[in-house]
């Protein structure tokens, strides 16, 4: 490990932006510091930007051209922070060369990084310094090997209903099962709901005044939902959108910019196995799936649910039109059922609670 590299590791020991990993950076031109940082704390520049600013600040507008940025992680490439992706500012001021210490082992990341940096024509170095830069890490990478608790939370009618053929839903449950909920979204980390189910019902996804709000994950493989979806409006800058690379770049920059978090997570459908793990990364630890159906077919068949909470109303809806809990092709055959276990029944106002564990 090289000065600077060894540097830029003392600098990332004094960051403390969890549950973001520790970042320190060094930019170095003709073997001069031009410019040092680290990623103080959670929503303010990552150690490569502060890097930067501070050379451009001390040497000019161009100090940046032509250097070298040592860093202890793989440069970020995506939009699931509150800052902008860190590669952009690389490729924009011209860096020349990029030496990191260890590959950012979140799933939503790993590699992207440098092949954003080689594909623009910055020369990658790295990884170099592995152990060192793990080492400032473990609480991060151990967030990262730590699978979340994943819950699909829904409220049918007695014949498993969702809403009617014209995709109406409210309300199938009675006044005391939506304030449960309203309490067990303020002891989640993250709702996470399908594109679908916000341009039907445009929800808040909050706790409705029953404690802290969760962050909210929208799962939108197209991007389709509209810019004045509450779920985006919300000031609390609590909304993440999990999308792919099909997504027109306009409106990823549009909502980056209005403070809604975009991550590409898959090429063709938003993998949902990739997508638990990095939101695990981040901190969340238990996430609730409140649908639509799709989502639910769709986290279901990647493995990652754990639990189910389904609201029972006394009410039949019927229609083989109207949508059922559980969409996607199904099975084909019953031996191929997925098994639920340590079945549960409560009552709650005038409906029923079933609780039962996946069999994964």
């Amino acid at each position: 490990m090289n000065e600077y590299m060894a540097l830029a590791i003392r600098l990332a020991k004094k960051a403390d932006p969890y549950p973001n990993p520790r970042v320190g950076a060094v930019l170095v031109k003709d073997d001069q510091i031009l410019g040092c940082g680290y990623h103080k704390t959670p929503g303010k520049p990552h150690a490569e930007i502060e890097a930067i600013d501070y050379a451009k600040r001390k040497y000019g507008a161009q100090a940046a051209r032509g250097a070298t940025l040592y860093v202890t992680l793989e440069p970020c490439s995506h939009t699931m922070k509150r800052t902008p992706p860190c590669t952009d500012a690389i490729i924009r001021e011209k860096v020349s060369k990029v030496v990191f210490a260890m590959e950012d082992p979140n799933p939503l990341v790993k590699g992207s990084g440098a092949k954003a940096l080689l594909e623009a024509g910055v020369d990658v170095e790295g990884p170099v310094a592995i152990a060192a830069a793990k080492a400032i890490n473990k609480r991060y990478i151990s967030n990262i090997s730590e699978k979340p608790h994943v819950a699909i939370k829904m409220a049918m009618s007695a014949d498993g209903k969702t809403a009617t053929r014209t995709g109406d839903s409210r309300w199938i449950s009675c006044p005391e099962s939506r304030n449960l909920v309203h309490r067990m979204r303020s002891r989640s980390d993250a709702i996470m709901v399908g594109a679908n189910t916000v341009k039907a019902d445009d929800p808040e996804l909050t706790s409705h005044g029953n404690g802290r709000n969760p962050y909210r994950i929208i799962v939108d493989g197209n991007l389709t939902i509209p810019a004045s979806a509450r779920v985006v409006v919300n000031p609390d800058r609590k909304t993440i959108i999990a999308t792919t690379s099909r997504a027109p770049k306009a409106k990823i920059r549009n909502l980056a910019r209005n403070g809604t978090r975009i991550f590409i997570c898959g090429e063709n459908e938003v993998d949902m196995g990739k997508l638990v793990l990095g939101l695990s990364a981040m901190g969340m630890k238990n996430i609730i799936i409140e649908g639509g159906s799709e989502l639910n077919a769709a986290a279901l068949k990647a493995g990652v649910v754990d639990r189910l909470y389904l609201f029972i109303a006394p009410k039949i809806i019927g229609g083989r039109d109207a949508k059922p809990v559980i969409g996607g092709i199904g099975i084909d055959r019953v031996v191929g059922a997925i098994k639920l276990e340590n079945m549960r029944m409560k009552k709650v106002g005038d409906d029923f609670l079933l609780e039962a564990e996946v069999k994964n």
